[in-house]
This record gives C-alpha cells, structure tokens and sequence, in this order.
C-alpha cells in the first residue's frame, strides 16, 4: 500500500502517465488534476487503497482497489455481496517502465490483498479498443464478461468491457 510519503512520486507517475497519452496508441484518457489529481491520491492513500509498484527506488506503477458493486448494469457469472467484491481503478504504469513485467507483479500484489481483505472476486473495466490492457488482464486471469457502454464523468459514455477475477 501507499504511504503519505509516496505521495510525491505517486503523483509523478500518474502526471507522466497523463503526459504520455497522446503519444499513446491505447490509453485511459485521464485528464490529468481532474482525475487523478494530487488531492485525490492524497485521499487514496489515507484511505489505504493505493497501491504501487516500486523499481529503481521509484513509484513506476500504481492502482486503486475499491470495495462495491461499480457495474449494477451486468450480470456477473458469479455473485458476490457488494463487500466481497474489490474493484481495480486508475491501473496504470510509467512510460519508461513499461514491458518490464511491473504490471503483472502489481496485478498479483493486488489480487493478493483484496483476498487477505475477503474478497471473492475483482472486478475492472477496460475501454474498448485498448488492446495491451485486455491482454494483460486475460495472462493474469481475468476473464472477460461483458462488452457494453459505460458512463465516466471525465469522458462521458464510452465503449469498454468488464472483466472478472474470481479470488
């Protein structure tokens, strides 16, 4: 987990994240201080739900792990109380540390805590079309459940799956 000490180099990694994406092929389309933003890492951290990814004494990767149902609108294949579902945000990795394997090792990190929290099941969403993130999730396990439309304040309606990981 993140400590209020990372939050310097957590917000480097999301800023260059951020930066990145036009050059980017696939990508998240974060609008860098709307979402993320430093004061919402900030509250992430305190709230023990970002989690990071450390190479060369460096934040390189990071994600947030939520607990709730975010998707009401699909019918999952298997069913969880709300509680016992984690829901994987703001997975992301640095430019310069991509393909490296860093975003496998934090994915597993991640799974691993949401089991020692009592989760059952992890589940994300990914926009339609980035195929390097769908690929990643599938290796590790995860396994597509659902193609449809899906609303972000930042973007607004977007095409996107949802995946599922059964802990």
């Amino acid at each position: 987990m993140a400590q209020s000490s990372d939050l310097g180099g957590v917000a480097e990694l999301y800023k260059a994240i951020c930066d990145h994406q036009p050059l980017d092929e696939y990508g998240a389309d974060w609008t860098w201080g709307e979402y993320p933003s430093v004061d919402g890492l900030r509250q992430m951290i305190e709230a023990d739900t970002l989690m990071i990814g450390i190479k060369d004494r460096q934040v390189v990767a990071g994600g947030l792990l939520t607990t709730g149902e975010e998707y009401p609108q699909v019918d999952w294949p298997h069913q969880f109380a709300d509680d016992e579902v984690g829901i994987l945000h703001l997975f992301g990795v640095h430019p310069k540390y991509r393909r490296t394997g860093i975003s496998s090792e934090l994915l597993q990190a991640i799974i691993k805590q949401a089991g020692k929290e009592g989760k059952q099941a992890v589940h994300l969403d990914v926009l339609a079309g980035n195929v390097p993130s769908e690929k990643l999730y599938v290796k590790n396990d995860f396994t597509v459940v659902q193609a449809l439309t899906l609303h972000y304040d930042d973007i607004g309606d977007q095409d996107a799956k949802v995946l599922e990981y059964c802990i």
